[in-house]
């Protein structure tokens, strides 16, 4: 098998994982590196900076270590952790909201095109979907989705979805909640879209 497949199917199984709602790399955050509370911003590969806009939201992941991949990931948490037994049997950390943003670096901008669209493929695939719609925030388009979970095994109960492609980079940008979650998912991802900024190196 070839690097490029194999690279290929790194992604997909990081996707995979990013599509059951619950964070696939453990914390990566020493306290004195989670520095997100007391800055205005953090960069993910480089291209993407996400600002502070919204205090409720801590920083619980901040990966790079995957940057000889293309692959580079971050997630916010609102509320307090409860322990939660997934479907493999692992405990896992169930926040009352997460979002999760994963960005991936291709070799030229048809494959960033073409992985963003299998990303966006394997969200309809692995949730019952409400709504699809063509939006901008900050200058940028995506493809954003609204959905339930398609089944049990999938701890938060449903979610919000943005589509990216910038340049070479694909984005992923998911924002999943628990059942007695009130506040607007919608309102709360086009605010967090608003806070990213992307430039070309």
């Amino acid at each position: 098998m070839t690097y490029k497949k194999l690279k290929y199917l790194f992604y997909i199984f990081c996707f995979s994982f990013l599509l059951t709602g619950c964070s696939f790399f453990p914390s990566t955050l020493e306290k004195n590196e989670n520095t997100w509370a007391d800055s205005d911003s953090i960069t993910v590969g480089n291209i993407l900076t996400v600002q502070n806009t919204d205090d409720r939201l801590a920083l619980i992941n901040h990966m790079d270590t995957l940057s000889a991949d293309g692959l580079y990931y971050a997630s916010w948490a609102m509320g307090s952790p409860e322990p939660f037994q997934n479907s493999a049997g692992d405990m896992i950390d169930l926040y009352d909201a997460q979002f999760y943003l994963l960005l991936g670096e291709f070799p030229d901008d048809e494959s960033a095109k073409g992985a963003m669209g299998k990303w966006l493929a394997a969200g309809k695939a692995n949730y019952d979907i409400l709504s699809e719609e063509e939006i901008i925030c900050n200058g940028q388009p995506y493809t954003f989705i609204t959905y339930q979970r398609a089944h049990d095994d999938i701890p938060y109960h449903r979610g919000v979805s943005a589509f990216g492609q910038f340049h070479n980079y694909a984005v992923c940008i998911e924002l999943t909640c628990k059942e007695d979650f009130e506040e607007d998912l919608t309102a709360l991802m086009n605010d967090f879209l608003n806070a990213c900024s992307y430039k070309k190196q």
